[in-house]
């Protein structure tokens, strides 16, 4: 009969095993909720905002400029068309300070998946992700078809055309208002689109304050032809111009189709 002898583990043989135990312990590292301090949902609250516009209307080759008010304040919640809890944000307008404020529409926000929705005239788009970090990026209008054509004075345009990845460029940056001489000591600046080419013109870029939300957003969706008129002026119901000429003219000027909006925060009761 063969007997094995079993002889305990050496010192050294009982320090390997410790450390190979040990470097299979499992960590567990807690994950910080995102704040969304730069859009706060609260009922009751509200912003108002002053308004310049313009409008190229190609149909009778016009140019509206107006400048007017409008106010935000955020409803009480209701179930969405997903059944998920979403803020009504009730719309006003007046065009001055003297002027009764006039209902003008609802809009829908609420946070979901870290995102930021909002539903604009039955549109959805995604103008924030949480939490909000520089250089980041995303699909902000994955649920509208680039080649929704949006109502305008004096037909429609393709306002979504060419439009890429939303981008955080600016976080926690401080930010004086032209307007309102109001300084905010951190905001976030998103740039949505900035697109151009010989005809067309697509630019648009928000930005947010720290417990308020939106405090400045300018947009600029634009159609040209290049036309002139027998003075070589920009007219939108005149003859083709030579495209190189034209890129040098701004789009201000050269534009027949499409709004330049600029809409800033003059009060709130955040």
């Amino acid at each position: 009969m063969i007997i094995y002898s079993i002889k305990p583990p050496s010192f050294l043989l009982l320090t390997i095993l410790l450390v190979i135990f040990s470097g299979c312990s499992r960590t567990i590292e807690e994950i910080e909720a995102p704040s969304y301090d730069y859009l706060p949902l609260i009922t009751g609250k509200y912003k108002i905002y002053a308004v310049d516009s313009i409008v190229y209307n190609d149909f009778n080759c016009s140019v509206d400029t107006s400048s007017y008010q409008i106010k935000e304040l955020t409803g009480d919640t209701v179930l969405d068309g997903e059944d998920a809890v979403a803020y009504k944000v009730e719309l006003f307008r007046r065009e001055n300070n003297t002027q009764p404020w006039q209902a003008i529409g609802i809009w829908l926000e609420k946070i979901e998946d870290f995102q930021l929705q909002r539903v604009e005239e039955n549109q959805r788009i995604i103008p924030l992700v949480f939490p909000v970090t520089a250089n980041k990026e995303w699909d902000g209008i994955v649920y509208i078809r680039r080649d929704t054509l949006v109502p305008i004075a004096g037909g429609s345009i393709d306002m979504y055309k060419d439009w890429d990845d939303f981008k955080c460029i600016e976080v926690d940056a401080p930010y004086t208002s032209p307007i309102s001489l109001q300084t905010y000591n951190e905001t976030a600046l998103i740039l949505q689109v900035d697109k151009t080419n010989n005809i067309e013109r697509r630019y648009s870029l928000e930005r947010y304050a720290k417990n308020i939300g939106l405090i400045y957003k300018e947009m600029k969706i634009l159609d040209t032809q290049c036309k002139v008129n027998g003075a070589g002026l920009p007219d939108c119901q005149g003859n083709s111009s030579d495209i190189l000429s034209c890129r040098t003219t701004p789009w201000e000027i050269k534009a027949e189709k499409g709004f330049i909006i600029k809409q800033t925060l003059l009060e709130h009761n955040y």
